[in-house]
């Protein structure tokens, strides 16, 4: 009887701790939501914790019809959707070589890409951007879309080839034995079988060029290209005056996408991210 209570008072603290950790880790976001209702008045008057008195839909309607944050927002899906295709077919067609066709310098190359995971990109932002200056690249899509494809390499091939490792041998000998090319195993096969690694990988680079925030303030300076995460800038005035009500909208619409695409992929995130680490 005595070690039912105590197993039971060791449960309800591991739930209490649990509901804590959960709290504190979706208090910002619940904050930042409740916020984008508040009035320029309620901001000044209201102690931040307050609830809003009413639901001010005001702060909602200037970011989207009197601000540029539509422009930002098609900026960032734009680069966004750019990279997450480069890194995918680059980072699959590449580990699918390193791991299942041999030759001789295979561990070499993927040594090479590995690499990658140990250099600071803030190291190489000054030579990057004197070189696309030279080559005209800033101001462009592309100035953010190379970097952050770059960047993004090393990662996703490591945890390709360690999926593509395990995946059966003999499934791959009959198909040559029947005749299949390899750009056709890669297609027909090899893709359909790696949906867990694929969705995770597309998750993983959709939040990261999503939020990244140093690539365009490196490359961007244009307002017309802008992407959404320098564009909450422009409700900071002179002598650091912020419209917070605009803000707080801006940033929750911000969310919304990647709340949206966590909540449809995640658990193949989960999966993935198990399969292709644990495995290798």
């Amino acid at each position: 009887m005595v070690n039912h209570g105590h197993s039971a008072i060791l449960k309800a603290v591991k739930w209490f701790i649990v509901l804590l950790l959960a709290l504190l880790a979706i208090y910002p976001l619940i904050y930042t939501f409740i916020s984008a209702f508040r009035t320029l008045e309620e901001f000044q008057t209201l102690p931040p914790y307050a609830l809003p008195r009413s639901l001010y839909l005001g702060n909602y309607i200037e970011v989207i019809t009197k601000s540029s944050i539509p422009l930002y927002f098609l900026n960032s899906m734009i680069i966004t959707f750019f990279v997450d295709i480069f890194v995918l077919v680059f980072s699959t067609t590449a580990s699918f070589a390193i791991a299942k066709m041999k030759f001789r310098y295979n561990n070499i190359v993927l040594t090479y890409f590995l690499l990658g995971l140990m250099i600071p990109l803030q190291c190489c932002l000054l030579p990057l951007y004197l070189v696309f200056s030279d080559m005209h690249l800033t101001n462009t899509y592309l100035g953010v879309i190379i970097p952050q494809t770059a960047f993004g390499l090393p990662l996703s091939i490591y945890l390709c080839v360690n999926f593509f490792r395990f995946l059966p041998n003999d499934i791959l000998e009959a198909a040559i034995i029947d005749g299949c090319s390899p750009w056709r195993i890669f297609l027909r096969i090899v893709i359909p079988m790696s949906r867990n690694i694929i969705l995770t990988l597309a998750l993983l680079r959709t939040v990261f060029c999503w939020n990244d925030f140093i690539f365009s303030y490196t490359f961007l300076s244009s307002k017309r290209l802008q992407t959404i995460t320098l564009g909450i800038q422009d409700f900071v005035g002179a002598y650091g005056y912020t419209d917070w009500g605009r803000t707080f909208a801006t940033v929750s619409l911000t969310v919304v996408p990647i709340l949206i695409v966590y909540f449809f992929l995640g658990k193949y995130m989960v999966s993935g991210l198990a399969e292709g680490s644990v495995k290798g």
